[in-house]
């Protein structure tokens, strides 16, 4: 009876090092090294050892290793998780940090985990760099940030500070979208103009910009606050509480899709009654949204940020650049020609 309890102890112990090593018959140093694919240890010896390591369920401590290492080879990523364009920019990132010979810790924003925690906890795993996400920081936080540690600041543009700057020329992507409506013969655009969102001044330039260029009035409504779903499910009652214009350029595509939500429980029909756009092409390019929008591609947004962040780990760059990548336009179903009805109206409004 007294040995059994000991024995069960050992069964439910996690497995160590010195376990594979005894099982393989080698040393515990060889063990290390096996698993940081060192030097010194042949192919075999080495297939055996992680052969043995899994079949008792074994894994290296790798904050153990990053600790006795010089340099961690770990680079951290915060993110805002109610944000649909980061699904596929996280992916695109484990990608190019792989090719880099770097792995990513993630920090997640939330309700519950603020900015400053998020750093925090990467900060704390040792990483070398950050590439920090639509960041709400201040300025002057981010300015101590990148003197402590190099940085990217992905989806925000920020001046005067020394560090990479990745994000989409979204003036670029709206103004697109914007001349696309005017051709389809839509003379009354509003637009959905989320103003905590980061770069969300450049997309609004460009409708402003379109706009401009035609002579066309402007109807913007600015959402404060919440820029995704809310947000939109917002704009829409403001919209709805006036004559409906013929066309809506939304910030985002999450907003977009809130306020569609919103027009169809009115009654407004997408796009015979109302066309709709977002910004993004994340869930835009859902069947049941099939939404036009500018799409920024998130493998070029991932690239750019990792290669600009390890040259500056590795100190091949120090001064901030900044680096705009593609928005090009998607035309789905979303939007057609405005009603004659529609076209009408306004001509009599103005």
């Amino acid at each position: 009876m007294a040995g059994k309890p000991s024995s069960d102890k050992q069964a439910q112990r996690q497995p160590t090092m010195a376990d594979v090593a005894k099982r393989v018959g080698v040393s515990r140093q060889l063990v290390g090294l096996a698993f940081r694919d060192a030097p010194g240890v042949g192919a075999e010896t080495a297939a055996k050892i992680k052969a043995v390591a899994k079949e008792l369920g074994y894994r290296p401590n790798l904050a153990a290793q990053t600790l006795r290492g010089a340099t961690s080879n770990y680079i951290g990523l915060m993110f805002h998780v109610d944000q649909s364009s980061m699904q596929g920019i996280v992916q695109a990132i484990y990608k190019y940090a792989k090719a880099a010979g770097y792995n990513v810790v993630l920090s997640a924003v939330s309700d519950s985990h603020n900015e400053r925690e998020a750093i925090e906890e990467l900060l704390g795993h040792r990483c070398e760099g950050l590439i920090i996400a639509s960041s709400e920081m201040s300025q002057t936080r981010l300015q101590k940030l990148a003197r402590e540690i190099p940085m990217v600041s992905l989806g925000r543009r920020i001046e005067n500070v020394r560090a990479g700057v990745v994000s989409s020329k979204g003036e670029a992507g709206i103004f697109d979208i914007t001349q696309y409506l005017i051709g389809l013969g839509h003379s009354d655009i509003g637009y959905v103009y989320g103003k905590e969102m980061g770069d969300a001044q450049y997309r609004l330039e460009g409708y402003l910009a379109a706009m401009e260029s035609h002579k066309l009035p402007t109807r913007v409504v600015t959402v404060s606050g919440d820029f995704a779903e809310r947000g939109g499910a917002f704009a829409a009652e403001h919209f709805l509480k006036e004559n409906l214009p013929t066309a809506i350029v939304c910030n985002n595509d999450q907003a977009a899709f809130g306020l569609t939500h919103r027009l169809l429980q009115a009654g407004v029909r997408i796009p015979e009654d109302i066309s709709v756009t977002g910004y993004d092409d994340t869930i835009a390019q859902y069947p049941f949204l099939d939404f036009t929008t500018a799409r920024q591609d998130p493998e070029e947004l991932a690239e750019n940020a990792v290669n600009d962040l390890v040259a500056r780990i590795r100190g091949e760059k120090y001064l901030s650049e900044t680096y705009l990548t593609s928005a090009k336009l998607v035309i789905r179903s979303s939007t057609s020609k405005p009603r004659a009805d529609s076209i009408l109206r306004f001509q009599l409004s103005k």
